[in-house]
């Protein structure tokens, strides 16, 4: 009961699997310095430059916040991802769900483990906790929302009336 391949059915496959391949990508490019504080203060200033109101500290709190945010979405979301490509070519959800959230914590551990190489970053432990949260907020998103397969009935061979 591993991995199925259907002949033929290449487009399936890339678009399974590329989406969740390129997203685990992205976030292990964005532990490097393009996802350090000191980039992302940059672009939540000018995102709340329009509410001039706020202070410096204020600022620097949706800043915090809306990082620590970053994980949970970003960690569901990839969840999402690899659990419908896992879906896809594994018989049953379990096997998906287990899959899907155990890439999802290697992602993470990669991702927190570069980042300990910058000096402008920082792996910690509990960052990868919280994107283990995340991707649990991706699984438990996904079963709500997920429909389940339709199994089709067996073709009767007879004329119906």
């Amino acid at each position: 009961m591993g991995l199925k391949s259907v002949p033929g059915r290449t487009s399936g496959v890339i678009s399974r699997w590329l989406p969740p391949v390129l997203w685990a990508v992205l976030i292990l490019l964005m532990s490097g310095d393009w996802g350090s504080a000191e980039h992302t203060l940059g672009w939540v200033r000018w995102f709340l430059s329009w509410l001039p109101s706020l202070t410096p500290e204020q600022v620097n709190v949706i800043h915090e916040y809306s990082r620590k945010a970053a994980h949970l979405l970003t960690y569901g979301f990839l969840y999402a991802l690899w659990f419908r490509a896992f879906r896809g070519n594994l018989s049953g959800p379990i096997r998906s769900f287990l899959w899907a959230l155990g890439l999802s914590l290697l992602i993470s551990l990669l991702d927190e483990g570069r980042q300990s190489l910058y000096q402008t970053r920082g792996g910690r432990l509990p960052d990868v906790g919280l994107d283990f949260c995340g991707a649990l907020l991706g699984a438990l998103f996904t079963a709500i929302f997920r429909r389940p397969r339709v199994q089709a009935e067996p073709f009767a061979g007879g004329i119906g009336v």
